[in-house]
C-alpha cells in the first residue's frame, strides 16, 4: 500500500513539474514575442531599410538585417550585398508590415478571405515555407460553396 501511495505522489509531483515547465515555456515564448515586437516597432539598432509602394512616393520601413536574413531565405540571399536598402515596389506598406510581423515574431493577420491568395503569393516570394503551408491550409479550410468561385477567379 505504501508503495502505491509513493507512486501516486511521485506521479502527482511529475505532473505538477511538467505543468510548471509548460507554463515557463509559455512565458518564455510570450517574452520573446514581446521583445521581437518591441524590436520591430522601436528604432533601436535598425541597420537596413525596405522601401515599398511606388517609386515616386516610397514608404521606408527600417528593419534589422540579422533578423530578416535568419528568418527568410529571400532576405538571406538578398542581404549578402553591402547595400543599406532594398526596394520592393511590388508590395504595399500593409503587406510588408504583415510579412515583417510574421518574420519578427511569428504573427500574421488573416483579416479577410480576400487577402489570403495575396499573402500566399508573398510568402512564396519571400520563401517563407511554413507561412506558405499555414496559408494553404487556411485557404483550404475556408473554401465553401459560397466562396469557391471567388477563390478560383482570384487565383
Amino acid at each position: 500500500m505504501d508503495n502505491n501511495n509513493n507512486n501516486q505522489i511521485q506521479n502527482a509531483n511529475q505532473n505538477q513539474n511538467q505543468n510548471e515547465m509548460k507554463n515557463l515555456e509559455k512565458k518564455v515564448t510570450k517574452n520573446l514575442i514581446k521583445d521581437y515586437s518591441n524590436l520591430l516597432n522601436g528604432n533601436s539598432f535598425k541597420d537596413f531599410s525596405i522601401f515599398v509602394e511606388n517609386k515616386s512616393n516610397p514608404f521606408e520601413i527600417k528593419v534589422h538585417k540579422s533578423i530578416l536574413s535568419s528568418r527568410s531565405p529571400f532576405f538571406n540571399e538578398s542581404l549578402r550585398q553591402e547595400s543599406l536598402s532594398i526596394s520592393l515596389n511590388q508590395f504595399n506598406k500593409k503587406e510588408m508590415e504583415s510579412i515583417l510581423s510574421y518574420i519578427y515574431y511569428g504573427n500574421i493577420s488573416f483579416e479577410n478571405q480576400e487577402n489570403l491568395i495575396q499573402l500566399l503569393e508573398i510568402s512564396i516570394y519571400f520563401k517563407l515555407n511554413l507561412l506558405k503551408e499555414i496559408i494553404q491550409k487556411k485557404i483550404l479550410n475556408s473554401i465553401n460553396y459560397s466562396n469557391f468561385f471567388q477563390f478560383l477567379f482570384q487565383n
